[in-house]
């Protein structure tokens, strides 16, 4: 599977299994309007994930972690490993914080289409 498949589809199953499990916890509320709920939750949930996002883009380090020191060696030959990946691939398949904003648009796009829907 390709970084960008992987990264494009991760994104989109996130969006979606969290804007179909939000409902369960909202189905106990005792609110009449339970949908209204369920819509606010998904868009606050896409708006602070971009936010997070782009935050995380801003500070412009790239993460390294655990996985990625065992898997290197040590801290210096991740830090070269990584820098190796971001030519062997797209730019924004191994990005944390651009896949944080993807999700977040992609919830916020969930959000108006069950707007649509719900009205």
């Amino acid at each position: 599977m390709s970084p960008a498949l992987r990264f494009w589809g991760s994104a989109a199953a996130a969006s979606i299994g969290f804007a179909a499990l939000a409902p369960l916890p909202i189905a106990l509320s005792p609110a009449a309007d339970r949908h209204h709920v369920w819509l606010l939750t998904v868009f606050t949930a896409g708006v602070m994930l971009a936010l997070f996002g782009a935050a995380a883009l801003i500070s412009g380090r790239r993460s390294v972690g655990m996985r990625d020191i065992i898997d290197a060696g040590g801290v210096r030959q991740a830090l070269e490993r990584a820098g190796r990946d971001r030519v062997e691939s797209p730019p924004y398949t191994s990005n944390a914080a651009v896949w944080c904003i993807v999700t977040g648009g992609l919830l916020m796009v969930v959000y108006f289409a069950l707007w649509m829907a719900l009205g």
